[in-house]
């Protein structure tokens, strides 16, 4: 399956890549061919979300755009389809949007049974914030937890989990 993946954050792209072949290892998933070197690429939440998208989608089986929700009252889909209303019906079939409730940290902490504030609104209890205290966290050390996140527990608690391997599932797989 050729895929894209947008991110809004410069150290996911690499985290992503490795728990996704994490993933094909494990035979949750089948091989994902990225159809560019580029990707999974780098989104400004969201704002220039509607040209990089329009640029693969013709290559595209599946384009995956994941975003830190961060905030309650942050409608993602909302906020992303509006750069994304002039794609043809069969075009947007292939998008999925997966927010991270709140941040893409989420999956770590999950996997770790640490507790965090999911509503995003207390700033010092966001998953970033907890694995910083407990693990001395820094963002740029991100990719690294791709080894360390608990495949199963993920898929049992963590609902942006469950949608990010659907979409990258053949249909009606999961």
């Amino acid at each position: 399956m050729k895929v894209a993946i947008y991110t809004e954050d410069t150290y996911a792209p690499s985290f992503i890549r490795k728990l996704i072949h994490r993933l094909e290892k494990e035979y949750i998933i089948n091989k994902i061919e990225f159809v560019r070197i580029h990707t999974p690429g780098y989104i400004e939440k969201c704002h220039n979300v509607g040209n990089k998208v329009k640029t693969v989608v013709k290559d595209t089986d599946r384009i995956i755009i994941l975003i830190d929700k961060e905030d309650l009252n942050y409608d993602e889909n909302k906020e992303i389809w509006r750069h994304l209303k002039n794609l043809k019906d069969e075009d947007k079939k292939k998008i999925f949007v997966i927010s991270t409730q709140p941040e893409i940290e989420e999956w770590i902490c999950r996997s770790k049974n640490f507790s965090f504030d999911e509503t995003g609104m207390n700033k010092e209890d966001k998953p970033s914030k907890i694995l910083e205290r407990k693990e001395n966290y820094k963002k740029k050390t991100l990719p690294k937890y791709a080894d360390e996140i608990d495949i199963g527990k993920l898929l049992e608690t963590s609902e942006s989990f469950r949608e990010f391997v659907k979409a990258l599932s053949p249909k009606n797989y999961f």
